[in-house]
């Protein structure tokens, strides 16, 4: 009889056997196949082992139960042996199961005709969809399991979570002193709550004053000028860059010590200048001119240190730099605090840093380093000699006084650029260089993260003010680092590339650390 022919029949069959579980809300697999006549299927093969319907029914538990290779399904008809029985396999005289080889297996269906699959395909989809209409759940162990397994890990994130949200409080607010006095009414930590606060929501001072009232009418908190005023309290750049680099070492730590991170390997690191928009006086302190953007020329300007290993891009540095200040010293200076904590390998600059002076500091720590080449008039004239070549090397490349290393290399779209860099690289493996270089793409993103999840905003024009602010929302872009570590290892035992938890979804654990009792 054909395939086809038989469908009629087996559907008929199908809906007697479901039928006769009124009584019950879920079956096997096996024993729903093991119910089913197959004995009138007819093939020319002759296997003295096993039986043809075995085998079809074996094809049937496969797809019903959606075990994608062989491999799997011998093995879990050897840890449950009755179930095969049910499918028509035997033990010998032994008690051992009795059970087909793939390639057994494999050879009864290739000789079986081109339409037998599709049929038994259609057969598989055909008992899913009755064991539905009969509301009848197959292997229901197997669902438990499942849902058992779905719950243990909602119970491990939210204890995760839970201590998550205690290391905001542990490692942050202990280090933080705003000069409270004795008998002030409101505490530093009343303080940094709606600041925590103020940050989640990137707000004004004034408005996230407002929203947290709203949010927490049962708690007093201190009005908007009571924060500010006690913020311009903090009236030392020197002492506010201590305070968070406190926090930072201490971050840092926790995450060395507990999870045993960044201890071994050389890491590369990002070194990059981030502007924030001024539009006060320009004679303010620490505003720096620069090209245009969004409607000034006028920024405060930071340089930070960034680690740039997808999964541990934590912040190990953050100055705030003064019109006068010369670059050349603050690389060095962050190089110089950079090595106390660990082992690099690799500086990544752009291309703002290409000047002999930076080079030169990079050249006396024997740093690697790499960065984009500004295309100078002798750069140019490279170029013109490199336009039949998809790569060059031109070692000892003078740049003022320095010298470094030349390399021009086309792109993916065949476009040629030019790098600094002090690194070994053949002309033949110079496309690498992108790939090292693109590392860099993940502290843009965390300007953006800083810009719009992590940090308050102000039209103050107090420096002070503001280096808290860009201090504050770095800390807590590190803090957001850690916990993705603390919850990525806690649930799958290693550091995914990916945050587990969106800066977002951070926003709710900042807000829990508020509401969490002291302990």
């Amino acid at each position: 009889m054909k395939p086809e022919l038989q469908t009629e029949g087996i559907l008929a069959q199908l809906n007697k056997i479901f039928g006769s579980l009124r009584s019950c809300y879920s079956s096997k697999v096996s024993f729903i196949l093991s119910q089913l006549d197959l004995a009138s299927w007819n093939t020319e093969n002759n296997y003295t082992l096993f039986t043809p319907e075995s085998l079809i029914k074996l094809y049937l538990y496969k797809r019903v139960k959606g075990i994608t290779t062989y491999n799997k399904l011998e093995g879990y008809f050897q840890k449950n042996p009755s179930e095969a029985l049910k499918l028509g396999f035997y033990n010998d005289i032994n008690n051992q199961l009795q059970f087909p080889k793939k390639r057994t297996y494999n050879e009864f269906f290739q000789k079986l005709g081109k339409d037998t699959i599709p049929f038994l395909d259609t057969i598989a989809e055909k008992i899913l969809a009755i064991a539905t209409q009969h509301k009848i759940v197959l292997d229901i162990e197997i669902v438990t399991k499942t849902i058992n397994n779905h719950k243990q890990k909602i119970r491990e994130k939210q204890k995760a979570f839970q201590e998550a949200v205690k290391l905001v409080k542990k490692l942050v607010y202990p280090q933080i002193d705003i000069h409270m006095r004795h008998n002030a009414k409101f505490t530093t930590k009343d303080l940094l709550d709606i600041l925590v606060h103020i940050a989640q929501t990137h707000d004004f001072c004034n408005n996230g004053v407002k929203t947290f009232s709203e949010l927490n009418p049962e708690i007093d908190i201190p009005a908007r000028e009571t924060i500010l005023y006690h913020l311009r309290k903090l009236d030392s750049k020197e002492e506010i860059e201590v305070m968070f680099k406190n926090i930072f070492d201490v971050i840092f730590a926790f995450a060395k010590k507990n999870y045993n991170l960044l201890n071994r390997r050389q890491l590369d690191l990002a070194i990059d200048v981030h502007n924030i928009p001024y539009y006060g006086n320009k004679q303010d302190p620490f505003v720096n001119g620069g090209p245009e953007d969004r409607g000034t020329y006028n920024f405060f300007k930071f340089i930070t240190c960034s680690i740039v290993v997808a999964g541990r891009r934590f912040t190990i540095d953050a100055l705030m730099i003064h019109p006068l200040d010369n670059l050349e010293d603050m690389v060095d200076k962050l190089l110089k605090r950079a090595k106390e904590k660990i082992q690099i390998d690799k500086v990544l600059l752009d291309r703002g840093f290409d000047r002999p002076s930076v080079i030169k500091v990079l050249q006396q720590h024997r740093i690697r380093y790499l960065m984009p080449k500004v295309r100078s008039p002798t750069v140019k004239q490279w170029f013109d000699k490199s336009q039949d070549c998809k790569a060059r090397v031109i070692k000892n490349f003078q740049i003022g006084d320095v010298t470094t290393k030349l390399i021009l290399v086309d792109d993916e779209d065949g476009i040629k650029r030019a790098f600094s860099t002090n690194m070994h690289i053949p002309e033949q493996l110079a496309h690498y260089l992108f790939g090292f270089y693109s590392k860099r793409w993940g502290i843009e993103t965390k300007y953006r993260q800083l810009e719009h999840d992590f940090k308050p905003r102000t039209t103050s024009k107090n420096y002070h003010i503001r280096l808290f602010y860009f201090l504050f929302s770095t800390c807590l872009f590190n803090l957001w680092v850690l916990i993705n570590i603390c919850i990525s290892l806690a649930l799958y035992g290693r550091i995914l590339e990916k945050p587990i938890i969106t800066s977002k979804l951070f926003s709710v654990v900042l807000y829990k650390a508020q509401l969490e009792p002291d302990g």
